[in-house]
């Protein structure tokens, strides 16, 4: 009975009425290919303009990451008159690493033409996966660093801060490209046909839309967590301005540099948007190139503060010795300046250091300084005490004559 039943079925013709019901299960499968598959543009979308494109994605690439930025960590580590905090060299040197991953094609000769091998292909998919949360948690590190350090109530405390929070700061973007990159290693293997450069035209990528969704929301919030801390802290400089007038020069350079780390959150955040932007508009290759271009926004930024360029320019090869000033005067031999002695800036910077006495820091401002007043041709005599100035002689009391170069008088005040 049951035999029959199901034969009976199985003969029996589809209903007339609902001719449609083969089509749902392939219309199903086309739908869920259709929304696994993330696809940014590809080179016959970009026509005539892809090798250009390419091109200007490939010069941020080398130009900023590859050289620009290597040079600018170059001054920030061994040159003694620029001294950066760690979040600002880690933010560089995050830039340069992803300057490297996006140019794995470009080392293997395979950035154009046929598709690249699929490991290679995979290997760059899962690196350039957790390349942009990269660079997006230092931004965030370096912005909260700003923050924390201007913040009433934790200003105090930014020169103590642990060695626990210094390597959390350093060490986060690593985690989180780590993370980002193993889960996109796990896809690949897993939807290897989602892995090819075809679909991203400038890389190779997992092309699975629901984790492209993450990597750019991921990336999105942090960026406006790092902007959220400059709308506070610009907020709270506008306070501070209103009850007292920035007029110290030193607090004019701090204000200067969180203009510049605001500029370069502003900078990313943009970045960042705009790939999330093209997930509903991936024909243009613009998201690609403008977070490209961020590696050298951060050149500009940092590289344009005074102390920088004075340092390259005490660096530069052809600077000559004999160089004298347009207006130099006659000095003769025997009146000839001596070099001036090297005073260490550690003196001065390390004011918290134990090992740097009062005494050892006073004594080279006694030499330097001493040094470079006799050097200009003035007889001077320095003093320990301001009263050692007044010289008792009998029943006088008469202030020491100072001889200079240009007036060579006495002056003499006597006292009953």
């Amino acid at each position: 009975m049951a035999c029959s039943i199901l034969l009976s079925s199985a003969l029996s013709p589809p209903s007339v009425g609902k001719p449609d019901d083969f089509l749902k299960p392939a219309l199903r499968m086309s739908a869920i290919t259709e929304s696994v598959h993330n696809r940014r543009v590809t080179e016959e979308e970009l026509g005539s303009s892809a090798s250009a494109d390419l091109a200007a994605w490939l010069f941020f690439q080398l130009a900023a990451d590859h050289v620009f930025l290597p040079i600018l960590v170059a001054t920030f580590v061994f040159s003694h008159s620029v001294i950066r905090h760690s979040t600002v060299i880690n933010i560089c040197c995050t830039w340069i690493l992803s300057g490297i991953i996006s140019s794995l094609l470009l080392y293997s000769g395979e950035a154009s033409g046929p598709e690249p091998s699929q490991g290679l292909c995979t290997v760059q998919a899962a690196l350039m996966s957790g390349a942009l949360p990269m660079t997006s948690v230092a931004t965030l590190a370096l912005a909260y660093r700003t923050w924390r350090s201007c913040t009433p109530g934790t200003s105090q405390l930014r020169e103590k801060t642990s060695w626990t929070t210094r390597i959390m700061f350093i060490l986060a973007p690593y985690i989180t490209l780590g993370v980002f990159c193993a889960i996109a290693a796990n896809l690949g293997v897993q939807y290897p046909s989602h892995v090819d450069r075809g679909t991203r035209f400038f890389y190779c990528a997992v092309n699975l839309e629901a984790f492209a969704i993450a990597i750019d929301v991921f990336s999105a919030v942090v960026c406006i967590i790092a902007a959220g801390l400059f709308v506070h802290l610009a907020m709270l400089q506008l306070r501070s301005r209103e009850i007292r007038p920035v007029r110290q020069h030193s607090a004019k350079a701090d204000t200067a540099l969180r203009i510049r780390v605001g500029l370069l959150t502003l900078y990313m955040l943009t970045a960042t948007l705009a790939n999330l932007g093209s997930l509903g508009d991936p024909g243009t290759a613009f998201p690609d190139i403008f977070t490209a271009s961020v590696g050298m926004a951060v050149f500009v930024i940092f590289a344009s503060q005074f102390d920088v360029l004075r340092a390259w320019w005490s660096w530069r090869p052809c600077q000559s010795p004999l160089a004298r000033p347009r207006h130099a005067r006659n000095i003769s031999p025997s009146d000839a300046r001596t070099p001036y002695p090297s005073f260490d800036l550690d003196l001065l910077n390390k004011r918290t250091d134990s090992d740097v006495s009062d005494k050892a820091r006073l004594e080279a401002l006694h030499t330097y300084y001493a040094a470079r007043v006799r050097g200009e041709g003035v007889k001077v005599e320095i003093i320990d005490r301001p009263q050692d100035a007044f010289i008792r002689d009998g029943h006088e009391l008469r202030r020491a004559s100072v001889e200079s170069g240009l007036a060579g008088s006495k002056r003499g005040r006597s006292w009953a």
